[in-house]
């Protein structure tokens, strides 16, 4: 397992998901390996903060003010609100040992908090954490290994057990904490290291993937090129790189490819990450093709 993990930490230093690790040359079976986020890291948190926000938002149908706070004790909430703020809590949790490890401590945990303040039995908890398993089954490729369990009669985990041997990572969990609230916590650093360890630092689904769309061109395409990225950040609001030279670029989920032929043709290739296939198809076809992609994974539970 140790093997395994020194790999795709190198994977993640060479790819941009981790900045740096333990400077140990060899790693001791009883020590983690240290690590700091990288660029693609913190846009994985920033991706995917934003799609369990809105995941748990779309529950309340547009009835409810929703508020980002600094901290929970800046104002007193009021009924047919939700309000959301991040902060460190001990951990309540056995603590599992850790396959990657954020920083030196152990004891506590980063936590994004969301505090949904609703009218008296108005949520029913078992068929939300019904959804709420859905939602996390979205985004892993080892759908078989998040497991929900009602710890208590009032709380929901949803965990994710990497191996029969080992304590699972506990990644949300959902409390109702009497008649007028509920509580959802999202632990932060769990939740990144599992994102990372089920795609292999590779494979993230691509609502959470820092660049969506990469575009290849030549230098008679450039023009082309600079149109098609500005039409898919602009009017659909994909994330865009530019593919340089003979880089890898295998994370991004789409390759557009454009040649010379492309300007008489109007013809540009389209690679898939995942089925590795190429596709041809009209430039005038290409945006409207991928929005509809992707607004259908959004769709999606």
């Amino acid at each position: 397992m140790l093997s395994q993990i020194q790999q795709l930490a190198q994977k993640g230093l060479t790819s941009g998901f981790l900045k740096s690790i333990s400077s140990s040359s060899t790693i001791n079976d009883s020590l983690p390996l240290i690590f700091q986020y990288g660029p693609f890291t913190s846009n994985l948190f920033f991706n995917f903060r934003q799609e369990w926000v809105q995941s748990f938002l779309r529950n309340n149908f547009g009835r409810y003010n929703f508020l980002w706070l600094d901290s929970i004790d800046q104002i007193n909430p009021t009924s047919n609100m939700t309000i959301a703020w991040q902060t460190k809590l001990s951990s309540n949790h056995s603590q599992p040992p850790l396959i990657l490890k954020h920083d030196n401590s152990i004891e506590n945990n980063d936590y994004l908090c969301i505090r949904y303040i609703k009218p008296m039995n108005e949520i029913n908890l078992i068929r939300l954490a019904d959804e709420r398993t859905r939602f996390w089954k979205k985004y892993f490729l080892r759908r078989e290994k998040l497991e929900c369990i009602s710890s208590k009669s009032n709380q929901f985990d949803i965990n994710y057990r990497f191996s029969e041997d080992t304590e699972p990572y506990y990644l949300e969990t959902i409390q109702s904490n009497n008649d007028s609230s509920l509580d959802l916590l999202l632990n932060i650093n769990h939740t990144l290291i599992t994102l990372l360890i089920d795609c292999q630092m590779k494979n993230l689904h691509p609502l959470l993937t820092a660049h969506q769309i990469g575009i290849k061109s030549t230098l008679k395409s450039a023009e082309l090129s600079r149109y098609l990225s500005k039409l898919l950040t602009y009017k659909y609001h994909l994330r865009v790189l530019s593919l340089m030279n003979e880089e890898n670029y295998d994370y991004i989920p789409f390759h557009i490819i454009l040649n010379d032929d492309s300007l008489k043709n109007g013809l540009c290739s389209i690679w898939n990450r995942d089925t590795e296939l190429n596709e041809q198809i009209h430039i005038k076809q290409v945006a409207k093709r991928l929005a509809d992609y992707f607004k259908a994974l959004d769709d999606f539970i």
